[in-house]
């Protein structure tokens, strides 16, 4: 949920068309898929942009047990010095994401100010922000009403528990770099996020507790993440032999089950039968065919540990305190680029 006004972040070339209703004929094929997934999703830049977004978890300090207004959080943020975009997750859980920026330095320079400015004006309201990957506290009530997360916590209610443990109880560091000016810079680089991306899950992982008591796991959150559905939420490139990064997330996006179906902007319609989009756009439903505007909310609820959304999301770094999340945003990408560019964020990270 947006507190801000919209400010440019990295990704503003991924999948974005009005919301309309599903077609009452069938208007989107699986090539059609694999086309809008190579232009918009895949699409080579040369700009050497870096985003940051930062989470943490929202505490009352004065009763842990209440939760945090968003209203609170709104007023608190919204003079922001260096152009973060503030966004509020379902249970409270509040998110700065940086401007696309020309390297690491710059892009976690600006994360730092404005969790400063943040941090002071919420400790007026007796608000503390807690950079941990998982609440270990009791289950947190869902903060935010909205269509989206109505639809999204009943198809996760009709799979397992941990679904709302993840909407509600769970924060990350994301890193975002651009996939660079060629097809093969994007794929080498699509291909290294996935290497990487359990090295950095386990050098920072950050929620070992669960319920108030330890859980067994150094990232309790990457559990929970992988319990919830793994048609959304497994890896993307999974090594068996296809190393074409639009055919993998293509293939990705056309297995996955439908969480729900968008009738209007006030409207969304959990899909519990386990309809995959790919049967959605053979067989329709009965609310409609897919457009590309469903398409484009589709692939909104894909979580996998590294998202392509016209940059690379790499999602698998524990919510960290403001001593180490820098170095793990600038660990991610140092590994993740190479050659030139690798040398360029490590030379603007250091100033």
């Amino acid at each position: 949920m947006d507190l801000t006004r919209a400010k440019p972040r990295l990704g503003h070339r991924a999948l974005r068309v009005p919301v309309t209703v599903p077609a009452t004929r069938r208007s989107l094929t699986a090539r059609d898929v694999h086309r809008l997934v190579d232009e918009q999703c895949f699409r080579p830049s040369p700009s050497g942009r870096v985003g940051v977004e930062v989470e943490w978890l929202a505490v009352c300090l004065a009763d842990p047990t209440q939760p945090v207004r968003h209203e609170v959080v709104g007023e608190a943020g919204a003079e922001l010095p260096a152009g973060s975009r503030l966004t509020f997750e379902p249970g409270g859980q509040v998110e700065l994401s940086s401007p696309p920026l020309r390297g690491i330095g710059p892009a976690c320079a600006s994360i730092a100010a404005d969790a400063a400015a943040l941090t002071a004006a919420l400790a007026d309201h007796g608000v503390g922000l807690v950079g941990l990957g998982l609440d270990p506290g009791p289950a947190r009530p869902r903060c935010v009403d909205s269509p989206r997360y109505e639809a999204m916590e009943a198809y996760f209610d009709a799979q397992c528990a941990a679904g709302r443990t993840m909407m509600r109880s769970t924060a990350a560091v994301q890193v975002n770099v651009d996939l660079g000016p060629t097809p093969a810079d994007a794929a080498r680089r699509w291909h290294r996020a996935h290497d990487v991306g359990p090295l950095l899950a386990a050098a920072f992982a950050n929620s070992s507790l669960s319920g108030g008591a330890p859980s067994g796991w150094r990232s309790r959150r990457l559990a929970v993440w992988t319990d919830v559905d793994e048609c959304r939420t497994a890896a993307a490139a999974d090594g068996n032999g296809e190393a074409d990064p639009v055919r993998q997330w293509t293939d990705y996006a056309l297995a996955a089950r439908v969480m729900f179906i968008r009738c209007s902007d006030d409207d969304c319609v959990a899909v519990l039968d386990g309809t995959t989009f790919c049967e959605w756009i053979e067989r329709g439903h009965p609310l409609g065919w897919p457009t590309e505007a469903d398409l484009a909310e589709h692939l909104t609820t894909l979580f996998p540990p590294v998202r392509p959304r016209g940059y690379l999301e790499m999602r698998t770094i524990d919510a960290l305190d403001d001593s180490q999340w820098p170095v793990a945003a600038e660990m991610a990408v140092s590994m993740v680029l190479d050659g030139p560019a690798r040398r360029a964020a490590l030379e603007l990270a250091c100033r």
